[in-house]
């Protein structure tokens, strides 16, 4: 891999607390398609009625306005589940630490990679 690559690799130690990446992207998301399906959904209902325009209008913009207020409540509460959900998961199973045989044979390897290291300056 190049060394201008934008990609950068971050271990799991640094995501600590859920809120740190989850934003409240689901809120809004749900908010908004739940706005748009229900001023499409009085739109379609309103034409296949047969009711005047500026009828059709009002009412979609009335049905658009109370399902994003309701696709914001759902989100929220959706979003707080989740957080609530990565956090018990997080925490009811724990990273395992590596055997104490493991760690000390990386020790040895280091010492060693530092030894030969050393040996090759002094050559």
């Amino acid at each position: 891999m190049s060394e201008s690559s934008d990609i950068e690799i971050v271990s799991d130690d640094e995501f600590l607390d859920p809120s740190e990446y989850l934003a409240n992207l689901p809120t809004k998301l749900v908010s908004g398609v739940l706005g748009l399906v229900g001023f499409s959904t009085a739109l379609l209902i309103g034409l296949i009625a047969g009711n005047p325009g500026y009828i059709i209008i009002l009412r979609a913009i009335v049905a658009m306005v109370c399902c994003a207020f309701v696709g914001r409540i759902l989100g929220a509460i959706g979003e707080v589940c989740v957080r609530e959900f990565v956090t018990n998961y997080k925490s009811g199973r724990p990273v395992p630490q590596k055997p104490q045989e493991l760690v000390d044979l990386d020790m040895k390897q280091q010492a060693h990679a530092s030894m030969v290291q050393n040996m090759k300056k002094a050559a």
